[in-house]
């Protein structure tokens, strides 16, 4: 995986350098978060009602403070199109949730330019004042051409996955998958922004992924 970008520019032994990388749709931007999302359905299942649902977990999984918390974000998103969280005896879904992260490293590529002046040898005091070396197109100002420079940058690979379950036939009749690559996060930050871009132009066309991009909260920047 390759990104590029710009941002800062600084001068050290005669290099313009670009000094920092803008993202491309990693959650690392201040200003967005940036999703992967895929979803599939079963063949003739249409988003029809009622859209009555509840919660499908483990006995064990329901002491857990953090999926409480990541549930309570999803029965948000399935309000916002349309569903209805019932008792489990009136629900036409049942609806469970994985999610896992882990850390990896994603490989950058930063073009640096050379100063059409300094030059890769930098320049020199002569009779008439300072020049630079003999360049690819003469004596003076030339062009060198820009250099990449590959790195690793630590990243954290973040995944949802929501499925739908008929509640009479146990028959999975949709899923959703939510995928973020961030620089410096965690899975708790991109949480509740993966849990809204799953469900961003719901149900979505089967098997089709698409990038869902949201303005990350003033408060929680």
């Amino acid at each position: 995986m390759m990104w590029q970008g710009l941002a800062g520019w600084g001068r050290r032994g005669g290099v313009w350098a670009l000094m920092a990388v803008v993202a491309f749709w990693l959650a690392g931007c201040a200003s967005t978060v940036t999703t992967e999302v895929t979803s599939f359905r079963q063949t003739g299942w249409s988003n029809d009602a009622p859209r009555t649902y509840a919660f499908d977990h483990a006995p064990q999984q329901d002491v857990q403070l953090d999926r409480q918390t990541y549930e309570a974000w999803l029965a948000l998103a399935l309000a916002g199109v349309g569903f209805e969280q019932a008792p489990v005896r009136q629900a036409r879904y049942l609806v469970s949730m994985e999610y896992d992260s882990a850390p990896g490293l994603v490989r950058v590529a930063e073009t640096v330019y050379p100063d059409p002046w300094y030059g890769p040898w930098g320049p020199y005091y002569g009779p008439y004042g300072w020049y630079r070396p003999w360049g690819p197109y003469g004596w003076g100002p030339g062009y060198w051409p820009p250099q990449t420079v590959v790195r690793d940058v630590p990243v954290t690979f973040s995944n949802l996955r929501v499925f739908f379950n008929d509640a009479r036939s146990g028959q999975r009749v949709y899923q959703v998958t939510a995928r973020n690559t961030t620089e410096g996060g965690s899975l708790t930050a991109v949480m509740p922004y993966m849990i809204r871009s799953a469900f961003v132009d719901f149900p979505g066309e089967s098997g089709r992924p698409r990038r869902v991009t949201l303005e990350v909260d003033k408060e929680k920047k």
